[in-house]
């Protein structure tokens, strides 16, 4: 290997690739030479060493014991890695340093170090403060915390709390008891099929529903009677919501590649889906089967191919993920689903479960509701965790588009999305070629995206009416007139009346067009 093929030059050796190191691989190795190569991310922080703010040392200290892998913090450098020097502090100072977590943050667990740096033609040098990932929440003095989210830190509410403590089995929601009767609040259908599919798979024929639900921690004992837990909430109850406000799902189509604000935030189609995750991922299916437009791309044998603008088993899968393994901690936010012309986004409220990020998610398995996952999985929904994504991603394979791209992002709180890109540019406003074909590409390319959803179902059904319009799009009645009006100007329509307002016999009909039209 040449110079010009070294990852960095320098303090490197040539087998060195420092962008996988580990905090505690950098923290072991690093040299003031080093620092300029390591710029401030979720591994490691630079603080200047003229002052130390030990109060906001503390929220650091929670950060990165809070981070799986952990964090170093350097003191005597700036926010670039250039070594500044810790020689102007008192040696109370830099005994408080080593000292100031058994008061301000006694959970964690610090390792120091110094490091020589020559600055000016002087000696000096830094301290480097390794903070290891603890594995349960670890707060301030007090009762803050935090953690690292890229170059920064970021403070935790109560329900973010919550949600760490579950997924570190500190304690589990979904094993908590919920307010409900059993049998009485729940869907026994749902139960029945879980139980049935359960005594096939594990060869338990003999077994009652109840001792079947127990086991599985669906159902717990408790004064002795037996009560539902979370988990089984989740998965039959028939009101969910009572207890748990963010079983729901909303689901929006916007008609511009941004949500926009105020006054431009006007989504095409906007509903909320409750029930039970069952009810809820069934008619949420049935929802994006209508809104998922069909598209016409030519393939890598040169022929043109229709298709949905989405794979089916992309999509569901990424909702089946979204509503399994969300943060039912995080109560008001709901598993989001918002389609552009250009993508499709699932948003889960809570971030990934340790030790799952985004660069090892197809590789690495971990569950946050274990229980409730393993139910869905008895009815058919969920394989093994790392399974669900690669098949969002061989499914976008198959049909020749971006993979799937998964991000954790802190928004209204801590929140993993899901991106599916859809090729618009190569694949735009072709909802079905024989559509376009018909109606002729100069009035094709005119027509906005809930536009062509109306006048493709115009030209499969040969008739709309305006209450069939409202439903496509998620607009109102008085809208859709309006639209449908505006086609039959443009000549794709027209307009058959009934004999008074909002008759059920008042229609638009397809405009018939010869083979000169078009």
């Amino acid at each position: 290997m040449s110079q010009l093929d070294l990852p960095f030059e320098g303090p490197f050796s040539v087998s060195d690739n420092p962008a996988l190191w580990t905090p505690r691989e950098i923290w072991v190795r690093l040299t003031a030479q080093m620092m300029t190569f390591f710029a401030e991310g979720r591994r490691i922080d630079y603080k200047g060493g003229a002052k130390v703010d030990f109060h906001d040392m503390a929220k650091y200290l929670s950060a990165f014991s809070n981070t799986p892998d952990g964090g170093v913090l350097v003191f005597g450098a700036d926010s670039n890695g250039v070594a500044t020097g810790c020689s102007s502090l008192s040696a109370d100072q830099l005994n408080r340093i080593e000292s100031c977590h058994t008061q301000l943050c006694p959970e964690a667990k610090p390792e120091f170090r110094r490091i020589e740096a020559l600055i000016n033609g002087k000696v000096d040098f830094c301290v480097a403060v390794f903070i290891p990932y603890v594995g349960r929440l670890v707060e301030t003095n007090k009762q803050e915390s935090w953690i690292r989210y890229g170059d920064s830190i970021h403070k935790m509410n109560d329900e973010e709390k919550q949600d760490f403590r579950s997924t570190r089995q500190e304690l589990t929601f979904e094993l908590s008891r919920a307010p409900y009767a059993f049998p009485g609040d729940f869907n026994e259908s749902i139960i029945q099929d879980f139980c049935d599919g359960f005594r096939s798979r594990e060869r338990r024929e003999d077994w009652s529903n109840i001792e079947i639900l127990k086991d599985r921690y669906l159902l717990v004992e408790h004064d002795g009677e037996i009560c539902p837990t979370n988990a089984l909430v989740l998965l039959a109850a028939s009101a969910p919501r009572k207890s748990i406000p963010g079983c729901r799902v909303r689901v929006q189509r916007f008609g511009d590649e941004l949500e926009g604000s105020g006054s431009t935030y006007a989504p095409l189609r906007d509903r909320f889906f409750e029930g039970n995750v069952i009810a809820i991922i069934k008619e949420v299916s049935q929802e994006l089967d209508e809104l998922v437009y069909d598209v016409t791309w030519l393939n890598k044998d040169g022929k043109f191919e229709t298709t949905p603008e989405y794979p089916r088993w992309a999509w569901f899968e990424a909702l089946v993920n979204a509503c399994v393994h969300r943060s039912y901690s995080f109560s008001g936010t709901d598993v989001t689903i918002k389609l552009f012309p250009n993508r499709m986004e699932i948003e889960s409220p809570g971030g990934f479960v340790p030790p799952v990020n985004e660069q090892n998610l197809y590789q690495t398995r971990a569950a946050r509701n274990h229980h409730f996952m393993d139910a869905m999985r008895y009815l058919g929904y969920v394989q093994m965790a790392r399974e669900g994504t690669r098949r969002i991603r061989e499914s976008m394979e198959n049909y020749s588009l971006p993979d799937p791209v998964f991000r954790q992002e802190t928004l209204h709180g801590v929140v993993v999305r899901v991106t599916l890109f859809n090729d618009h540019i190569t694949r735009k406003r072709a909802s079905d070629r024989d559509v376009a074909t018909y109606f002729g590409v100069e009035v094709w390319r005119q027509l906005q995206e809930h536009e062509i959803a109306l006048a493709a179902h115009a030209y499969r059904s040969r008739i709309i009416h305006v209450s069939d319009a409202s439903r496509i799009t998620g607009r109102t009645w008085a809208t859709s007139k309006k639209d449908l009006e505006r086609l039959a100007r443009k000549g794709v329509l027209e307009y058959v009346g009934g004999n008074y307002t909002r008759d059920s016999k008042a229609h638009y009909r397809l405009v018939e067009r010869t083979n000169d039209q078009g």
